[in-house]
């Protein structure tokens, strides 16, 4: 190609004729026009994608969990919602007040010693692991919620009950359960609290142990037969790491509530607090 049909190339691919008139079949006016409009089609994209940021940043606000504002949240209702007495066993929750957040919320659950305090949901209608990673006010991600499956009756009447929740590294949610690992701990706080509209469970903590991960009301058919209860409650006081009240008297009659969380660097395992129903408040 020669030079003189380069710089002609050259000139058409940037808008000029050989001549360096212009546009090829536009007018001056018309190529001073265009960049105008391209520079406001550009401040327009930019404004519509500044706007699609923020909207996306408020829907996350709106729907994603926040772990520190999830705990302020919990602690404030500790504040407005629970009339605390000197013993944690006559403490009354308004429970309306929860409903109002949210309709599943089935009970309360303090465990003292701990910043364990916080509201117990269960969902009939959501997956069974829903409030695993969903906080009250239905937010997604951690912390989550501490909760029973649909598979347990909500007013604890069960032979074994499981109660789940987290362990987080911000120490909040089931985190302090671990501190039972430490035995002087264990025998100083013997006792965990159930709330429900009109009562309040005492349980007696019988069994602070590391257990495997199986599914405990499936392997224990659903503890529909006496044998079956029994054997739950063998297998806990034969585990090698934790600590056993053996004065607690468990009979399959009984009623137990087993607290469970994770055992960090332990997937297959998890840290199971475990106490039998010993008292129940009624309350006016």
């Amino acid at each position: 190609m020669g030079e003189g049909s380069r710089r002609h190339e050259e000139n058409t691919m940037n808008g000029m004729d050989g001549q360096g008139t212009g546009l090829s079949g536009t007018s001056s006016s018309e190529n001073q026009e265009m960049p105008q409009k391209s520079r406001k089609k550009l401040a327009i994209g930019i404004v519509i994608a500044v706007m699609l940021v923020a909207v996306i940043a408020i829907y996350r606000y709106m729907t994603q969990a926040d772990p520190g504002r999830s705990q302020d949240a919990y602690l404030q209702m500790q504040q407005a919602m629970i009339d605390a007495m000197p013993d944690p066993y006559g403490n009354t929750v308004d429970f309306e007040a929860l409903w109002e957040i949210n309709a599943d919320v089935i009970g309360w659950l303090k465990v003292p010693g701990t910043n364990v305090d916080y509201p117990i949901l269960c969902s009939v209608e959501k997956a069974d692991d829903y409030y695993l990673n969903t906080t009250i006010d239905h937010k997604a991600g951690l912390p989550g919620s501490i909760y029973i499956e649909k598979y347990n009756m909500v007013d604890f009447s069960d032979p074994v009950t499981v109660v789940y929740g987290h362990n987080l590294k911000d120490k909040t949610m089931f985190s302090q359960l671990h501190k039972y690992e430490d035995e002087a701990f264990f025998k100083e706080h013997p006792y965990f609290y159930i709330y429900q509209p009109g009562r309040t469970f005492k349980y007696h903590i019988f069994a602070a142990v590391a257990f495997d991960d199986r599914y405990i009301l499936g392997d224990y058919g659903s503890f529909q037969e006496d044998a079956e209860f029994s054997r739950y409650v063998s297998d806990l006081k034969a585990q090698m790491t934790g600590h056993i009240n053996g004065t607690v008297n468990v009979q399959p009659e009984g009623h137990v509530v087993s607290l469970s969380t994770c055992i960090a660097g332990h997937p297959n395992q998890r840290w199971i607090v475990s106490g039998l129903l010993v008292d129940v408040l009624e309350k006016k």
